[in-house]
Formats: structure tokens, C-alpha cells, sequence
């Protein structure tokens, strides 16, 4: 089967200011277009509420590039290539846990898909993403609260929609602590990362998990320096090395005294509707050593305030498993990523940052 894209619009602005006058003239009929991985991706399976009349192509606006200094930190443009993060020496020296987390995108990906576009991207959901007219897509039901929702969807509740957030990037900065410049009609300002990412919403009349206007473009990623002795990590698994697309992932950073933790954060990816602070399980770390113990202790205590969803099987079973699995996925997932940890005890086994079923 062939999915042809539609006629569209091509809108080529000369500055940020003029991306961001384009947008609001055409209003929601008008998208971004950088690397064009996630859009192009909506365009060819036809998504009604999603598709765009005009894409407005920001790939020659200067905003890629990265840069660092350990009195500014990190500032890393929009558009640049995630392939792009996870080379810089600077990052890998001094972001560890974001150059481990662009590194689970497949290299034909990552040299297109960017920063900015990773952090934006649609979620995956497969009803979504197969036109049903779900809340996204202009409907009012979420076909996943009762349907397959194995894979794509919260362990940790929803407001509308049960999608989880996709990317990889937003669980490791929102552990970093990084900040995004925003342009809009009003000029610039600045987000956090659980500004950016408060959960689902609706913003401009569209239910959506980010807080992002329509007619607003973030321009660029600003992650301060971590203060000396801090240890990071970033630790993923997904279903098949040929889908980036994890089932559950974390990041941490944490600062040591000695060998114990002094404190922690702990962020859990793709189980929820945004990345979520494990706050029970930062607690459980906080004034600890790491030994497998402790880590254990953790990787259970990340898993409070999960509420598994069910799904009607279509055989005589009744309702099915839904996504209860991903629970034991996600704690082993918080384990792998504490003893990715240097400060972790020894004795601890170690761990690399991606792993498949």
C-alpha cells in the first residue's frame, strides 16, 4: 500500500521572526518543517487533524549549532541533528546521560530527525496514527483507555488522551534541568522543561501534551553545567533495535559525597503522558549507598502511582494483560540506569544505555 502525500504549501521564512509571522497568518493550517521525520511521517498516513495545508521550512534560519562554556553550559540549536548531540565531545564529557540518550535513535534518523523536532514530535499512539478520530484528531473518546494499549500508552494515568510522550531527549534534559528559549508574536521567553511538558492539555483548541502555541517556535536548548561530582545516566529498552521507540526508559542525576548519594533525580520516559520525577524512588536513594539493595528498593519504589491500564481481549479470555508488563519492564529499566552510576557500589553489575527484548 502507497501513502502519497496530498498537495501542500512550501513556505521558506528569511528569519525566526518571519517563520513565526507565517504561522500566524495561516494559523493551525501551517507547521514547521525541519527534519521533517515526524510531519512528513502525519502527511503520508493522512491524519485529519493533524496534516498541514503549508509547511514552513526553518532548516536555513541559523538555528543549528552547539556550543559550550562552563560559566554559560550547553546551548544547543533547534534544528540540530541529533546525530549532531551525540558526537560533540562536550556533551559526551559533560551530559553524559543526553549524548546516551540521542544515542538509541537509528543513525538514518538521527542524522535528520532534530533536537527540536524530537522534543515536538506527535506521539505514536496507533490509533492516532491510523486516522481514528480520537481526541487529538478531533474526536472525544480515547480508544486506547478501553482498547490495545500494550505499548504506546500511561501506566501512570491520563487527562483525555493516554498516549505516552515519545522522546528520548525530553527525559534526559527535564533530569539536566534544561531550559528552552521560545519566539512568539510577543517575542522571546523561557520554559522549563515541565512547562514545556506539563501533561496533556489543550492548548490552541487541540488536545496536546506539550504547552507549545501554534503559532510559536522553540529556537533553542540551554542545560546549565552540573555542579562538580555529579554522575549521570540515561537507560532504555525497547521491543526491536529496528524501532527507536522505547517501552520504558530513565535518566538520572545524581551528586555523591564520597560514596554516598547526597541527591538525586530521577526522571521515568515513555510510561507516561510526560516525563515524571520517581520521587519515591529518589527518596529511597537520597543518604545511601548504591548496592544492589538500594537500587532494588529504588526500581520498586519508582513504580508508585502506577495504574496499570486493561484492554478487551477479542477472544473468549475476556480483558487482556493491557500494559500491567511494562511495570516489571520500567523497574528493570531504573535498575540498569542506577548501575550505569560510576558512584555505584562495587559489586554492582554494571549496564549499557540501550537494551532490546
Amino acid at each position: 500500500m502507497r501513502n502519497e502525500l496530498n498537495q501542500w504549501g512550501y513556505l521558506q521564512p528569511t528569519s525566526v521572526s518571519d517563520a513565526v509571522s507565517l504561522l500566524t497568518k495561516w494559523g493551525g493550517q501551517a507547521k514547521l518543517y525541519a527534519g521533517g521525520t515526524d510531519i512528513l511521517n502525519q502527511m503520508k498516513q493522512h491524519i485529519e487533524n493533524l496534516t498541514p495545508l503549508y509547511l514552513v521550512d526553518v532548516t536555513g534560519l541559523g538555528l543549528s549549532g552547539v556550543t559550550y562554556s562552563s560559566s554559560g553550559g550547553l546551548t544547543i540549536g533547534a534544528t540540530t541533528p541529533v546525530s549532531t548531540v551525540q558526537a560533540d565531545p562536550n556533551v559526551n564529557q559533560y551530559f553524559p546521560a543526553l549524548a546516551q540518550a540521542a544515542t538509541g535513535h537509528p543513525m538514518q534518523l538521527a542524522n535528520l530527525a532534530t533536537i527540536g523536532g524530537s522534543i515536538n514530535q506527535e506521539v505514536w499512539c496507533w490509533y492516532l496514527r491510523n486516522n481514528f478520530d480520537c481526541w487529538r484528531n478531533g474526536g472525544n473518546v480515547c480508544y486506547a483507555a478501553v482498547g490495545d494499549n500494550r505499548y504506546y500508552h500511561s501506566l501512570f494515568g491520563g487527562n483525555l488522551c493516554y498516549a505516552v510522550h515519545a522522546s528520548d531527549l525530553s527525559g534526559a534534559l527535564t533530569a539536566l534541568d534544561a531550559t528552552l528559549t521560545v519566539q512568539g508574536p510577543g517575542g522571546t521567553h523561557t520554559l522549563t522543561m515541565e512547562q514545556f511538558l506539563p501533561g496533556v492539555s489543550i492548548v490552541d483548541g487541540r488536545v496536546k501534551e506539550n504547552s507549545l502555541r501554534y503559532n510559536e517556535i522553540v529556537t533553542q536548548i540551554n542545560i546549565p553545567t552540573p555542579a562538580s561530582g555529579t554522575q549521570q545516566s540515561y537507560f532504555r529498552l525497547a521491543d526491536r533495535t529496528a524501532i527507536d521507540f522505547p517501552l520504558a526508559s530513565c535518566a538520572v542525576v545524581a551528586s555523591f559525597n564520597g560514596s554516598t548519594v547526597s541527591s538525586s533525580k530521577i526522571v521515568l520516559g515513555h510510561v507516561a503522558t510526560h516525563p515524571i520525577r520517581a520521587h519515591s524512588a529518589e527518596s529511597a536513594i537520597n543518604g545511601q549507598q548504591l548496592t544492589e539493595a538500594v537500587i532494588a528498593t529504588a526500581a520498586q519504589k519508582a513504580l508508585d502511582g502506577s495504574t496499570p491500564l486493561t484492554h478487551q481481549s477479542i477472544g473468549a479470555a475476556g480483558v487482556g494483560q493491557g500494559n500491567a508488563f511494562r511495570q516489571y519492564i520500567l523497574s528493570g529499566v531504573v535498575t540498569n540506569a542506577l548501575r550505569m552510576l560510576p558512584g555505584a557500589s562495587p559489586g554492582v553489575l554494571a549496564s549499557t544505555a540501550t537494551s532490546t527484548l
